[in-house]
């Protein structure tokens, strides 16, 4: 299902931690080893006005991330993505080969905002709450 451009939309972007480290999908971040995936506060700095700069609101950073704010259209310019709502209510972009994702193509992004971006991502709707008892 088509979106309507006017209505906001809210994505979380997560940033390169300012040790180096790598993300993987065998580690988990947790309160132990946090610090080593944070970003400078420098890099967030810089990501938020770059993100603020291209038409996004710009949340405060928590941990690793913020989230940017903005109407369809404005990610579908930005990040070069057509964008679908799901059947519970959530919100994919059709990425190639008419897949769709939660996750945002970031090689899309210019320079300026893709130097400091590991991800972005569009949260899936819940799996409780009204209309799932």
């Amino acid at each position: 299902m088509a979106l309507k451009n006017k209505k906001a939309l809210s994505a979380e972007i997560v940033l390169r931690p300012a040790s180096g480290k790598a993300f993987d999908s065998q580690t988990a971040i947790t309160s132990e080893n946090i610090a080593e995936y944070l970003p400078s506060p420098d890099t967030v700095a810089a990501a938020q006005r770059a993100f603020n700069r291209a038409g996004f609101d710009v949340g405060n950073a928590v941990g690793m991330s913020f989230s940017i704010t903005a109407p369809a259209s404005t990610f579908e310019k930005v990040f070069k993505v057509k964008l679908a709502r799901t059947e519970r209510g959530g919100v994919k972009a059709r990425i190639q080969g008419g897949a769709q994702s939660y996750e945002l193509p970031i090689t899309a992004l210019p320079r300026e905002l893709a130097k400091d971006v590991v991800a972005a991502t569009f949260s899936p709707p819940p799996d409780f709450g009204p209309g799932n008892y």
